[in-house]
């Protein structure tokens, strides 16, 4: 009797021992709702950038783009409820600079056609652009260079992880509305679909003998798809179907992911690595700096000390211009990297400090030999950068310095906002136009390196020089042979989309002087 009790209690188990488990469900890839709230938007930008910037990175729709962009981000944040220029701590002033400085720099594309200009103005909007983007989603305090540099690489890279994102979503968004249509529905867009797939090879059978049997019905047809432009090859389709892709791609996934997911870094931190390390290699670079700091005084700012036989100035000063430049980079680098891996220490930021002084002096040997350079042998486009670059790297040391007595200021962010406003100030100056009139203006018809530096402006300089020597006829038809039908005939060839205001300006300048 025990043995078949407990037989009946093993079979026949009381409902207070049954322990009910909810089926597992199988993981569901793609996200409906996202697709909702990004697909549509996506498309847009997609479409819109295609148009704008398919093989026209030069036209007047680079600004137009920009603006329909700020649209779409607004309207992206405004479905995810977030405003639109506010970041993580609830801050405007710099996401609106960002937005501001956006639109000055596509204006730029759509001003100049200088190559470097264009190159210039691309990689500012690119890295800018990224950086906007990582602000509205992401808390960048105290972030350094090498923090931006890993959150832009990291949106860059997303898109390429999380590419199957929109077709996932995509099909869940279709499996979902398939559950909502009626069995009706589902068989009459069936039947339609059925019903295309069947015209297609009958209307190409059809229509290819009636245009054979009547010459007045292949003449309206031929009137009727006349309106229809076709990439002129074969490249041109697939370059915009890829773009068209890409596009749509990166506008779905990057806010998406940033939305969904935190970059892994986090504020920089004063690192704790022995500061004599840095104390000793950098004691013996502040000797050797201080001593050629007051070479470079007594040399090139009061010319008390004779040069080597066989120098000149000129010579003097372009020889270890390069040199010179690399050696302020790598203190700039170096004044950057030990602030933060070591300890801090009083000795340390002195000798930092010192160092930073000692960099000053020679970027204004630098600069002062550049100077001296282009007396001798005039402007170019890359001497005048050169210059520039100079001032900009001189704010950034200062910026660096700060920082090594008030480890809270925002050095990348400072220079930063600098580089891009000396930049926007640069570009809108018309480096072109300011190298063609300072160069035309210390030459003249009987200097032997006439010919070398009107052959440098007529050849070299791009349309936005033009107005530097518009009432010189000779150099103007000059001119006109060697780069304007150039430029006419591979880039702008009059077209709306295509329009930049330099090209409009040598066009009139030209139709003026005819």
């Amino acid at each position: 009797m025990d043995n078949t009790a407990r037989e009946n209690n093993y079979n026949e188990p009381s409902m207070t021992n049954i322990v009910l488990e909810a089926p597992v469900q199988a993981q569901v890839k793609g996200d409906a709702k996202n697709f909702r709230k990004y697909g549509l938007l996506s498309l847009v930008f997609a479409i819109v950038y295609t148009f704008c910037l398919y093989k026209n990175k030069s036209g007047i729709t680079y600004p137009i783009f920009m603006v329909i962009t700020f649209g779409l981000i607004y309207a992206v944040r405004k479905s995810d409820d977030l405003p639109f220029l506010k970041d993580k701590n609830g801050k405007v002033g710099l996401n609106l600079f960002y937005v501001i400085s956006l639109f000055l720099l596509s204006v730029t594309k759509c001003m100049f056609t200088s190559y470097s200009i264009q190159w210039l103005s691309g990689l500012a909007i690119f890295l800018l652009f990224f950086s906007f983007i990582m602000q509205l989603y992401i808390d960048t305090t105290g972030w350094d260079i090498v923090g931006w540099l890993g959150g832009i690489a990291l949106t860059m890279i997303r898109p390429i992880a999380n590419i199957a994102w929109p077709f996932q979503d995509f099909a869940l968004f279709v499996k979902e509305r398939g559950s909502e249509t009626s069995k009706e529905k589902k068989n009459a867009i069936m039947a339609v679909l059925i019903g295309l797939i069947v015209a297609v090879p009958l209307l190409a059978v059809v229509v290819s003998l009636l245009v054979s049997a009547d010459a007045v019905f292949s003449r309206i047809l031929e009137k009727v798809f006349e309106g229809i432009h076709l990439p002129d090859n074969f490249g041109d389709f697939v370059g915009i179907v890829l773009t068209l892709c890409i596009s749509f791609i990166c506008a779905y996934v990057i806010p998406n992911s940033l939305n969904k997911r935190k970059i892994g870094i986090g504020p920089a931190k004063q690192g704790n690595t022995n500061p004599l390390i840095a104390i000793t290699f950098t004691v013996l670079l502040g000797l050797v700096y201080l001593l050629f700091c007051l070479i470079q005084v007594l040399f090139l700012f009061t010319g008390s000390m004779t040069l080597p036989a066989g120098y000149t100035y000129a010579s003097y000063a372009h020889e270890g211009f390069y040199q010179l430049l690399a050696v302020c980079l790598i203190n700039v680098a170096l004044v950057s990297v030990c602030s933060r891996m070591f300890a801090k220490n009083k000795l340390l930021t002195c000798i930092l400090s010192i160092i930073g002084i000692c960099t000053y002096i020679m970027i204004a040997s630098s600069a002062m030999r550049m100077i001296l350079y282009i007396g001798a042998y005039t402007l170019t486009f890359l001497r005048l950068f050169v210059l520039w670059f100079l001032c900009v790297l001189s704010l950034w040391l200062a910026y660096l310095i700060i920082g090594l007595y008030k480890p809270d200021f925002p050095v990348f962010k400072a220079a930063m906002v600098t580089i891009t406003v000396a930049y926007l100030a640069f570009a809108f100056a018309n480096p072109d136009y300011q190298i063609a009139k300072y160069d035309l203006a210390h030459v003249d018809g009987n200097d032997t390196s006439y010919e070398s530096i009107t052959s440098y402006v007529t050849e070299c300089l791009s349309l936005d020089a033009l107005p530097a020597f518009q009432s010189d006829e000779e150099l103007l038809n000059l001119y006109k042979d060697r780069v304007f039908m150039y430029y006419w005939e591979s880039r702008y060839d009059g077209s709306i989309r295509k329009f930049n205001y330099s090209y409009w300006r040598a066009e009139k300048v030209f139709e003026d002087a005819k």
